[in-house]
């Protein structure tokens, strides 16, 4: 591919205050030529004007982050410790809806309610530290994986956050009768692509219709079907026999 042909790189944002996890994140980024590593910052001081300046595609925010005039607080509580990392997130995802935001936390394992807490405040991905590889080499691959797969609609949550989630969604599913998606033709054609593993360009184009649309399509669809995220609805179309069992990259 030629330079000119090339798509811009994806701009990936970091709020971590941690300086050893700064210099990895950066150094893994910046070894993937897909994506370009803006910036980061320890907290919410000049959010707004560094969301206005950079208009990142995916912000990666540590939870457990100093809360301004506190310091770092004992993590005995998911609104003590990590209220200041939820902020943000919460923050982000009203000043720059474009821009995805994953939860990046050493505690889901042990505090499973912050993982919950991060979806609800706005995250569309979280991701266990703990879960990463030992070797550097190999975190900067999975870490990348992990920002391309929120990038282009195909993360999925790790075994380990999954387990956590699950007993949420079986409790909203025996909600919900089994009966037929309440989805349009055109809503149940982009559902099927989604079932497939197929990102919003892919659809975009097999349907022939603009990569905007598409996103309208699926948040129409996540609406009607009560759901927050896009793994979830691909869960929901999996458990209608629609697709394979598992996505495609």
């Amino acid at each position: 591919m030629s330079p000119e042909s090339r798509p811009e790189p994806k701009r990936v944002m970091l709020i971590e205050d941690d300086i050893s996890m700064i210099r990895s994140v950066r150094a893994a980024v910046e070894e993937d030529q897909r994506l370009h590593f803006v910036g980061y910052l320890t907290g919410r001081a000049n959010l707004d004007k560094f969301l206005d300046e950079h208009a990142p595609d995916v912000a990666l925010v540590d939870l457990l982050l100093a809360c301004p005039g506190k310091g770092i607080a004992a993590p005995t509580d998911v609104e003590d410790g990590f209220g200041e990392g939820l902020s943000i997130i919460a923050l982000i995802t009203e000043h720059s809806p474009h821009t995805k935001i994953i939860g990046f936390s050493n505690y889901f394992m042990i505090k499973p309610a912050l993982a919950k807490q991060a979806l609800t405040r706005g995250a569309d991905a979280i991701i266990a530290k703990q879960s990463s590889p030992s070797d550097w080499w190999a975190w900067t691959i999975w870490l990348c994986s992990e920002l391309h797969g929120v990038l282009d609609g195909w993360w999925r949550p790790s075994p380990e956050v999954a387990r956590l989630l699950q007993h949420q969604e079986e409790e909203r599913q025996q909600t919900q009768p089994d009966d037929l998606l309440p989805l349009t033709a055109r809503q149940m054609e982009v559902l099927c692509c989604l079932a497939l593993g197929m990102s919003d360009s892919a659809i975009a184009q097999k349907l022939v219709i603009e990569e905007g649309a598409v996103r309208g399509h699926i948040s129409n669809i996540k609406k009607r079907l009560q759901l927050r995220y896009r793994w979830q609805v691909i869960d929901e179309a999996h458990r209608y026999g629609l697709g394979s069992t598992s996505p495609k990259s």
